[in-house]
């Protein structure tokens, strides 16, 4: 448990340490373009591959702060489709009688991304390094939720 709040902490901190992590309403339309186009003729892993990156990778060749400051802006884009698609996910399992299940997975989810971002973390034997890990763990597996909604949902 004192690891995660390292980790959490030190994410924390590169947040509150350089540039703003909120993603502008742009990036935020820039994802859903892409999620949108590539989906419409490709699969899960296509739409992850062509999506991610769109406002972290021009961020690669500065310096470990803004690089992890870009991957949190980036993960916070994802989540706002996370969120965006979670309510019509329940509203879908609730009709359906499922909704217990999918509240459990997704707590689940939760735990098991929290778990192995820290380990993608702890991977770094010390370093800022280790926050650039942690933050491309989190942007990565909440895009892929992100997407995995999406699919459910749209296609």
């Amino acid at each position: 448990m004192r690891r995660l709040a390292a980790l959490l902490g030190a994410l924390a901190f590169a947040s509150t340490a350089s540039a703003e992590t909120t993603p502008t309403q742009q990036d935020i339309a820039n994802i859903e373009q892409c999620v949108r186009s590539v989906g419409a003729r490709g699969n899960q892993r296509q739409v992850f591959r062509s999506c991610t990156e769109l406002i972290a990778g021009p961020c690669r060749n500065g310096t470990t702060l803004e690089i992890a400051d870009c991957l949190m802006r980036e993960t916070n884009a994802w989540d706002t489709w996370l969120n965006a698609w979670w309510k019509p996910m329940r509203t879908r399992a609730e009709a359906n009688g499922s909704w217990e299940r999918l509240l459990a997975a997704q707590r689940q989810w939760i735990k098991d991304r929290d778990a192995e971002c820290f380990r993608a973390y702890d991977s770094v034997d010390g370093g800022s390094l280790r926050v650039i890990y942690g933050a491309a763990c989190h942007r990565d597996l909440t895009a892929r939720k992100a997407i995995e909604f999406y699919f459910s949902l749209y296609r």
